[in-house]
């Protein structure tokens, strides 16, 4: 009877064993450094930005594309043709952004001023991160383009 008291202990022991390795905690994040906090808070919200380079190219549009996004996490805008609204996120990395869909009424202007408020539009549809760009600008990337801001005077 030993020898069977023995061999049920160590298969409770060896299952429970088992279950704690199956069982593992998730890991926890880690709290943001002070440079994930100073870029955060660099976000400029409330100042106008202009467009200053769409995919590495300069606006065509003779009424500068410029954009305004509130500390409400609410963007809007002027693509150059078409006034824009949208609703936008920063998630929990101090870079991560994401736009809700882009409300607005399609106005054809012609020719390449349309093809760049696409562009820009697109852009910032797909925009995930953003980064300081200058002393008060940013610039939008994503799997849709870059789209860079300075602000407007």
């Amino acid at each position: 009877m030993t020898v069977a008291a023995l061999a049920a202990a160590a298969l409770i022991t060896a299952s429970a064993t088992a279950e704690a390795q199956r069982r593992q905690e998730p890991q926890r994040q880690r709290p943001p450094t002070r440079a994930d906090v100073l870029l955060y808070h660099s976000f400029p919200a409330g100042v106008r930005l202009a467009v200053v380079s769409i995919n590495g190219r300069r606006p065509v549009a003779t009424d500068r594309p410029a954009f305004t996004f509130t500390p409400g996490l609410r963007m809007t805008g002027f693509g150059g043709c078409n006034p824009v609204s949208a609703d936008y996120r920063r998630n929990a990395g101090p870079s991560d952004i994401r736009f809700g869909p882009l409300n607005f009424i399609e106005r054809k202007c012609g020719g390449e001023i349309d093809r760049q408020e696409r562009a820009i539009f697109w852009a910032i549809q797909g925009a995930t991160r953003w980064r300081p760009h200058g002393a008060r600008g940013m610039t939008f990337t994503g799997l849709r383009g870059t789209v860079t801001f300075e602000p407007a005077f």
